[in-house]
């Protein structure tokens, strides 16, 4: 596994313990976004930033390069049904897979 892909694993167990919480997404998305950036990796994540205030949860995953096409199809529509448990279980499963690279 890759560095970067370590990273990203990292991050979205972060994500999906927050939303496992009850945490709204894009308000948990928010805290793990500022998290990164005392981490040193603000301006990385600056952009991911941007887009969840512009175009919503999804597209901040996209932009941090978290989410293919077919994920964020899939991920929008889990995010459509509100359970947060459902959403922290995918968003874990996604982290199970940079684990697995």
């Amino acid at each position: 596994m890759s560095g970067e892909d370590a990273d990203k694993a990292r991050f979205l167990r972060a994500l999906a313990f927050e939303i496992k919480r009850k945490r709204p997404p894009a308000e948990a998305l928010a805290e793990c976004i500022e998290k990164e950036g005392r981490g040193g990796r603000h301006r990385v994540f600056r952009k991911v930033g941007v887009a969840l205030e512009s175009d919503g949860f999804v597209a901040a995953l996209r932009a941090a390069e978290m989410l293919g096409d077919e994920a964020a199809t899939i991920l929008a529509a889990v995010v459509a049904e509100d359970d947060h448990r459902l959403l922290a279980t995918v968003i874990g499963g996604l982290a199970d897979r940079y684990d697995a690279d």
